[in-house]
């Protein structure tokens, strides 16, 4: 029932059905209406309303930020494992410049993927690029800003036969892209006659040196690019356009998208990008060969899909940043303690979080998508194997094997027992 003011006759309490924080159970409570804060609510015009929502404890679960959690495991394990070495600024300065073009190439690989393709070719963007501008600077002797604009050149030559080939010959992107990676790769060991190519110019080491702080250039670049690329996708039209064309391009196209411009657009930025981070290798490393793009490949995935499991269930720059650092956090750790020195731990920890990562979105899309809930015993039925396993719909006590003779007992009402069988 509800309770009624004696003056205006408006509802003041209204009985509903209201869940219990601690024992998860709905049960009817008196809810009070308050009416002038309601036409105050319908009133006020959403475009201008600037309130601040309210906070949802819901975004603190693990499925939400578990790249938060993760980092906090880490960081305190280690610091009561090897204390001596991990609580020195200088160890995590050392992988934050480290992974500094790595996270370049994913944050450039999270449009793309935003517009629902795939770019398989930045392994080799970024060996073509860093061979390019090696050969340009060392074999050829030109000006080391001459060198970088060419390299840079071949990222945008790459992203627009990328865009030609999906777009307008419509070729499936992960065919298109995969094969233009073995094309550069062909490139890049041609070019470099198949040895290394040794880089001397002092100037054009000097784009990676020490900025500030202890941070390298490269960390600075990172910085920047990482929050032009976040302004674009979640403050502009063009990343909600990204977004849309990525959860469906003909729905997208229908509603007035110029889908086939996003489309190239992403790929070319995402070609700049590793040819950008190609640049930058060039110039941190003194030697370069055409094997300096693939392990950049499958880290850049592992970042990008990670990290679209985090905060907002897409791809998103923060999240692509944290799981980048984050792995690389764990990564270091085991190393000074002296585990996967022989390189193999860095592929185990990106590879296991690709896995995950899918996994977790396939998962969440399945769980929380409105299929079945494993966990309830519901839905998830007695002939199930957690069913099985706890015994669900199995009478246990005595009044229960008696019900079980009954007509009615149906514990998954298969045969949809309503009303009592007709007597024979």
């Amino acid at each position: 029932m509800s309770s009624l003011d004696s003056e205006s006759r408006e509802v003041k309490k209204r009985l509903t059905m209201k869940k219990g924080k601690v024992t998860r159970r709905y049960r009817v409570r008196e809810r009070r209406v308050d009416w002038l804060e309601k036409q105050r609510r319908d009133s006020r015009d959403s475009r201008f309303d600037t309130r601040r929502s309210p906070f949802k404890w819901k975004k603190l679960h693990p499925r939400n930020i578990s790249v938060i959690y993760l980092a906090v495991l880490i960081v305190v394990g280690f610091a009561i494992w090897i204390p001596d070495t991990w609580l020195v600024w200088g160890t995590h300065r050392f992988y934050l410049n480290n992974e500094a073009i790595r996270a370049i190439v994913a944050v450039g690989l999270t449009l793309p993927l935003a517009a629902g393709v795939f770019d398989l070719s930045i392994a080799g963007v970024i060996s073509a690029s860093a061979v390019t501008t090696s050969w340009a600077v060392t074999m050829q002797g030109w000006p080391w800003p001459v060198a970088v604009a060419l390299g840079l050149l071949v990222g945008v030559a790459v992203g627009l036969i990328n865009g030609l080939l999906i777009v307008k010959i419509r070729i499936d992107s992960f065919i298109a892209t995969l094969g233009m990676s073995s094309i550069l790769g062909a490139y890049a060991l041609w070019l470099a006659k198949g040895r290394s190519i040794i880089n001397g110019n002092e100037g054009f080491k000097a784009l990676s040196n020490v900025a500030v702080a202890g941070f390298k250039w490269t960390f600075v670049y990172l910085m920047v690019l990482a929050v032009i690329v976040w302004f674009v996708l979640e403050h502009t039209a063009a990343g909600r356009y990204l977004f849309a064309t990525g959860g469906g391009r003909e729905s997208a196209r229908l509603s007035g998208i110029q889908v086939d411009r996003y489309i190239v657009g992403a790929l070319l930025a995402s070609s700049i990008a590793a040819a950008a981070g190609g640049v930058l290798f060039a110039s941190n490393f003194s030697s370069v060969n055409a094997s300096a793009g693939p392990p950049y490949l499958l880290p850049a995935f592992a970042a990008a899909f990670f990290g679209a499991t985090q905060f907002k269930n897409r791809f998103n720059v923060i999240g692509t940043l944290l799981a980048v650092f984050v792995l690389a956090a764990g990564v270091k750790g085991f190393q000074l303690v002296g585990w996967g020195n022989e390189g193999w731990l860095d592929d185990l920890f990106f590879g296991l979080a690709l896995v995950i990562a899918v996994g977790l979105s396939t998962y969440r899309r399945k769980v929380y998508g409105g299929e079945r809930r494993w966990w309830h015993s519901t839905e998830s039925g007695p002939d199930r194997f957690l069913g099985r396993l706890l015994g669900w719909g199995r009478p246990r006590t005595e009044a229960s094997k008696e019900n079980a003779k009954e007509w009615w007992f149906d514990p998954e009402n298969r045969e949809g027992h309503h009303v009592r069988p007709p007597r024979k």
